[in-house]
């Protein structure tokens, strides 16, 4: 994203929407929560290899890519 793309849009506090996103742990779908827990650290977390592995094992799946 271009700097000032990134001003007017992340950086500018009257602009930008922070949610807050919170996985529940119910014991019924324990292996759903562990999926989602570690799909969320993959795309978030501080370990941006898992981010890059993510996007290349799921490029094939694009349909539309706006360049």
């Amino acid at each position: 994203m271009p700097p000032a793309q990134l001003k007017e849009t992340t950086m500018d506090p009257s602009k930008r929407v922070l949610l807050r996103v919170e996985i529940p742990n119910n014991k019924d779908d324990t292996k759903e929560f562990k999926k989602t827990a570690k799909l969320v650290e993959s795309l978030m977390g501080r370990k941006p290899e898992l981010r890059l592995a993510y996007i290349q094992e799921n490029a094939k799946f694009v349909r539309d890519l706006d360049v």
